[in-house]
């Protein structure tokens, strides 16, 4: 069992490095040295908390792709459904101890 934390994201790069933890952006550069910026995030940073605040961005940005037709920023959350589609069945595969076909509905 893991504590319950914020995901953690490490870049490496020639010039710095960053890391963010949910709640800081630590921006380190070679040469200049650390800056820490708090971005200030309520909660937990879990699924609970619906990934920290993005699935309503996310829900926003869908919605207004529907109000606009815009079917080109409509593929990637087909891909989405899709990939949470294939998860649940993986763990229902997992719990069941059995196979589970799937077809791709994607083109």
């Amino acid at each position: 069992m893991s504590r319950m934390r914020f995901r953690e994201t490490r870049i490496f790069g020639t010039e710095g490095e960053l890391f963010g933890d949910g709640r800081y952006l630590r921006v380190y550069r070679f040469v200049r040295g650390e800056r820490v910026i708090d971005l200030e995030t309520e909660g937990e940073g879990s699924i609970r908390t619906g990934h920290g605040g993005g699935d309503l961005g996310l829900v926003r940005a869908f919605l207004e792709a529907l109000a606009r037709g815009d079917e080109g920023l409509l593929e990637p959350f087909a891909e989405a459904v899709l990939a949470h589609r294939l998860t649940f069945l993986a763990e229902a595969a997992r719990r069941e101890g059995r196979v589970v076909g799937v077809e791709n509905p994607l083109p």
